[in-house]
């Protein structure tokens, strides 16, 4: 059996916010398998924030308390930027 249950996350991927769906979504695809499991456990708890919290943090709003989430959105963000130039 399989420790992650992948449609489960990408369910939880799909969010409320274009924005966000713009971000979130393509990481998964393309750079979760890649992660550690301390890495996709991360990024699960990331998944469980609100919209708005997440819109926060990716946007430079705001960052979380949580260290560890914190670091997750920080590599999101440069993933991204890398991808994108």
């Amino acid at each position: 059996m399989e420790k992650y249950n992948k449609l489960r996350i990408e369910w939880d991927c799909r969010r409320g916010m274009l924005e966000l769906d713009k971000i979130i979504m393509p990481f998964y695809l393309k750079h979760f398998d890649e992660l550690t499991d301390d890495k996709k456990d991360i990024f699960i708890r990331l998944l469980a924030s609100t919209d708005l919290q997440l819109f926060s943090w990716f946007f430079n709003r705001g960052q979380s308390s949580d260290s560890e989430i914190q670091s997750m959105v920080e590599y999101i963000q440069n993933v991204q930027k890398i991808t994108t130039n």
